[in-house]
């Protein structure tokens, strides 16, 4: 028996996109805070940092985020097409999120709220490189020879990896991507600057576009597997074949190229897209074949209000942390001093959970 999920919502996305957000927000805080009082490991606290070359739990993060992206362009797009067209309506998204998410990444960490032209920095957040993301899949979803549409994300992570490989090192000041983006931020940014001084010197942004649009591409493609025509099972162990597949090539190059999540360098990239695919495959097995669907509320709460949750600790953390610091106060006369990070932590994320869930509320209420 053939089956056909295409109006079907996965319940897998809003798990994925949930956990991912639960280890920002609150799992990576939660062992911040043990750590701060009691100490941990280094074993452990090496899982929560970013380093030049490798690849740690903290890294999937951002292009999980990305990737999650895509797997929603299929719903968030399909419907707004006529008659297998795109018009008005489908660009006027396309572009209003777009100028959404490049407004508020550049309001979470590109200090767009200064108001100082000299310190706006254009381009520097997880947002935009979604937007990037989605504009770019927005126009590969127009693309009807699948083969054709399959082809883009490998034709650019390729054009990609050539550029970085042929025009500089994989040193932290040497890759092609930062002494690309030290030149072209001056260049489009008023004289005298700060954008790039204020910015971490590490990271590229605009050089690596084709790797954000390559990652949401995998998640539409990811998604458009799932949805499309065949049995459930093989869906999921196509997903997790493609998944296998990536994670195996982002290794073998890795010998090569090495895996730097600051410039996305290929092999990173692919390996970050082996981890996300098995985990959707995963996460749809046990949620939309097996059904399994008690217990995630707050995985759930989190996955549906994404955006929600992240600018609330990018933007109004400071707010939070005094929220916290002042219903916490007394927790160390009583506990010791070592527990009352973990207060602290504890109280932050009741406030946040308390702000998602009167946003999803209010989201239901309009709906």
């Amino acid at each position: 028996m053939r089956e056909n999920s295409k109006s079907e919502r996965l319940f897998c996305l809003d798990a994925l996109r949930g956990l991912d957000m639960l280890l920002l927000t609150v799992v990576g805080p939660f062992f911040m805070a043990v750590n701060k009082g009691y100490g941990l490991p280094e074993g452990v606290l090496a899982q929560f940092r970013h380093p030049w070359g490798g690849f740690t739990l903290w890294d999937i993060i951002m292009p999980l985020f990305i990737f999650m992206c895509g797997a929603a362009v299929p719903f968030g797009l399909g419907r707004r097409m006529v008659d297998g067209r795109a018009g008005r309506r489908y660009l006027g998204h396309v572009l209003s999120r777009f100028a959404l998410l490049w407004v508020l990444g550049m309001v979470a960490q590109g200090r767009l709220l200064t108001l100082d032209p000299l310190k706006i920095s254009p381009f520097n957040n997880t947002l935009q490189t979604i937007a990037c993301g989605y504009l770019i899949a927005a126009c590969v979803w127009l693309v009807r020879p699948a083969w054709l549409r399959r082809l883009v994300p490998l034709a650019l992570a390729v054009g990609y990896a050539l550029v970085l490989h042929l025009c500089g090192d994989y040193s932290k000041f040497g890759n092609a991507a930062i002494r690309f983006e030290h030149w072209f931020v001056p260049l489009v940014m008023p004289t005298g600057t700060k954008a790039v001084e204020l910015a971490d010197p590490l990271y590229s942004w605009w050089l690596t576009i084709p790797m954000f649009g390559m990652m949401t591409l995998c998640g539409m493609e990811a998604t458009l597997i799932l949805t499309g025509a065949g049995t459930k099972v093989r869906k999921a162990l196509t997903v997790a074949g493609l998944g296998a597949a990536l994670l195996a090539a982002g290794w073998a190059l890795a010998s090569v190229v090495p895996p730097i999540k600051q410039i996305f360098t290929v092999s990173f990239t692919a390996q970050a897209m082996g981890w996300s695919c098995l985990a959707l495959a995963s996460l749809y097995a046990l949620t939309d074949i097996l059904m399994f669907r008690r217990g995630w509320w707050l995985v759930t709460l989190f996955g549906q209000t994404a955006l929600m949750a992240y600018m609330c600790i990018e933007v109004f953390g400071g707010t939070f942390d005094a929220f916290a610091a002042q219903v916490t106060q007394g927790i160390g006369r009583w506990t010791g001093p070592a527990f009352a990070p973990v207060a602290h932590w504890f109280a932050v994320s009741a406030l946040l959970v308390f702000v998602l869930v009167a946003r999803r509320d209010m989201r239901r209420v309009k709906g």
